[in-house]
């Protein structure tokens, strides 16, 4: 039996955040039912695109049921109330008050469902005198300090510096992930659902070790570590690639000294030594010195990395219009009810028939009525 199995959940979400949070809901066995619009979320235009699908979306999609119901139709907004007083769980990330607006907010949703747990992620959160600023990743590192730090690290006097992947949107929806799962526990106890809300921008702020540095000592997490690490410390030119290292003063460091003859104060006197060397070599050596090195992997060395194969990190998944491919498995193992990522993406609409008929009892004319209006 899978960790949540018999949880169901309604993913009203698009783009990355609640998508996050959803797929990592489904992988641990919960029904997650994404309902997009009539012709599909905005994260399904993004290219490159085949059809209704794109890499973003059989990524994020994986292990969802796919329904369409238009929230502009009042049938559309009936059908989804019905469906959340069958539900267990509610996310959704469109700008704060627009499910007020429809008539579906937190609120009203409770009175259909008293034990609903109803998450929305979104910028600013839904209070404040923000709340009501559109955000995307971007945006979120901006206010977070994440783009000022990672100027820090590579450039003081440089530009603002963008995190390679959106974790404006991955971090927010690890979180509210976490926080349905508080959530379900807390009902267990008390009967009740309640309201969980994520912001991107907190979210990036509360969990950076730097804005405690320099609250208390006026410093960031990466300054300290430069000053508490060997200089040598980061990356340097192999023969074939660059090696990373990671060595904090202490026992490292002398291992790192006994190994090598060098004092790792020098980096020019480092990047010597690394230069004659292929990277294996370098790792190699640093690995039975016992000493963090490592070298830097693209995607296709990541893909390949023998190690995270013997752990069964990448699972074969049958995505629509693209075919069987290798992806990312579930991030995390659990010893007795382990993850799976495998089932694909849903099309869009995909599984309308079998959850408005199993969930709702809609028979097949109506289906075609509510088809027919544009209502789903």
């Amino acid at each position: 039996m899978s960790a949540l199995d018999g949880i169901r959940v309604l993913d009203l979400t698009q783009v990355q955040a609640g998508p996050v949070c959803t797929m990592l809901l489904a992988g641990l066995g919960a029904e997650v039912i994404k309902v997009e619009r009539p012709g599909g979320e905005l994260g399904r235009m993004y290219p490159p695109t085949r059809e209704d699908m794109n890499p973003y979306v059989a990524f994020l999609g994986r292990g969802k049921k796919g329904v369409t119901l238009n929230l502009k139709d009042p049938e559309g907004v009936e059908i989804l109330r019905r469906l959340a007083a069958a539900s267990d769980v509610l996310v959704e990330n469109y700008s704060p008050g627009t499910m007020e607006g429809l008539g579906l907010g937190y609120e009203a949703m409770r009175e259909v469902n008293p034990r609903l747990v109803y998450a929305s992620i979104s910028g600013f959160g839904q209070t404040g005198p923000w709340s009501g600023r559109r955000s995307f990743d971007p945006i979120a590192q901006a206010l977070s300090g994440f783009m000022w730090l990672g100027k820090e690290m590579l450039d003081p006097d440089g530009p603002p510096r963008q995190a390679p992947e959106a974790v404006g949107d991955t971090i927010p929806g690890i979180l509210a992930a976490y926080g349905i799962l508080a959530a379900l526990i807390s009902r267990g106890r008390t009967g009740s659902g309640q309201r969980i809300d994520v912001s991107q921008v907190e979210s990036l702020i509360a969990l950076s070790p730097s804005f405690a540095y320099w609250v208390l000592g006026g410093t960031t997490l990466l300054r300290s570590l430069a000053a508490y690490n060997l200089p040598c410390s980061g990356y340097h030119r192999a023969k074939d690639g660059n090696v990373m290292f990671f060595i904090p003063r202490g026992r490292l460091a002398e291992w790192f000294r006994e190994t090598t003859g060098l004092s790792g104060d020098d980096r020019v006197e480092v990047a010597r030594w690394v230069s004659e060397r292929t990277v294996d070599e370098v790792v190699q050596i640093m690995d039975e010195a016992g000493v963090p090195a490592a070298p830097v992997y693209d995607v296709e060395d990541a893909l390949a990395n023998e190690h995270s194969r013997a752990r069964g990190l990448f699972v074969e998944v049958d995505t629509p219009l693209y075919g069987r491919a290798r992806l990312p498995g579930y991030p995390f193992k659990l010893s007795e009810a382990e993850g799976d990522l495998s089932r694909p993406a849903p099309r869009v609409g995909e599984h309308n028939h079998e959850v408005y008929s199993r969930l709702l009892g809609l028979t097949d004319d109506e289906l075609k009525r509510l088809s027919d209006k544009g209502a789903i």
